[in-house]
């Protein structure tokens, strides 16, 4: 009997160690800046206030827009606006590279990460990592929806994933807070 226990005990751990594992490969992490170059695999960023360079490798699936619409690496001119992402451990690894040329609706002024809580016309939201606690206040016709279904910020419960986007003249002033419960597809582009 003790060793169908040890068994199962084992089992159940292994189970746990490799869904700890996958929800790490899962994780995507986003920052923003300006293209330096980007040649074969290889895109070199500046990124933060100081303007520091640094570079990501291409994913072999690497998604790139430009304006929203599919482009091609040689389409991100030096200068242009960019988000990048990645995902999973590798840091370096590019999955995702969103640019901007023309369209002033770039994804600058969204936040993504998780809400803590809202009281009165301030919501209050941790970064993806669940770190650095951001305030930001509701405009008075912000748009609130969960699953893409029209909601109030009452409903919001702490611990969802939230995407909020703020005025880019006022950028503590949130028009948008998207939330997810239960679809998984939540700000996929």
């Amino acid at each position: 009997m003790s060793y169908r226990m040890f068994g199962l005990a084992t089992l159940a751990l292994a189970m746990y160690v490799g869904a700890t594992a996958l929800a790490e490969d899962a994780k995507e992490v986003t920052h923003d800046g300006k293209v330096v170059s980007i040649s074969g695999d290889k895109v070199v960023m500046t990124a933060g206030k100081e303007g520091n360079e640094h570079s990501h490798t291409l994913a072999r699936d690497v998604k790139l827009t430009l304006d929203g619409k599919a482009c091609k690496a040689a389409d991100l001119k030096a200068g242009t606006r960019i988000r990048v992402t990645t995902r999973g451990t590798d840091k370096q690894l590019a999955t995702r590279i969103e640019g901007l040329d023309k369209n002033p609706d770039f994804a600058v002024n969204r936040q993504d990460g998780k809400f803590v809580s809202v009281t009165g016309k301030k919501l209050v939201m941790t970064g993806t990592e669940g770190s650095d606690e951001r305030t930001c206040t509701l405009t008075v016709d912000a748009k609130i929806t969960c699953d893409g279904k029209v909601c109030k910020a009452a409903d919001l419960k702490p611990g969802m994933r939230i995407r909020v986007t703020t005025n880019s003249d006022a950028p503590y002033d949130a028009n948008q807070v998207e939330a997810l419960d239960k679809n998984p597809d939540f700000a996929r582009i």
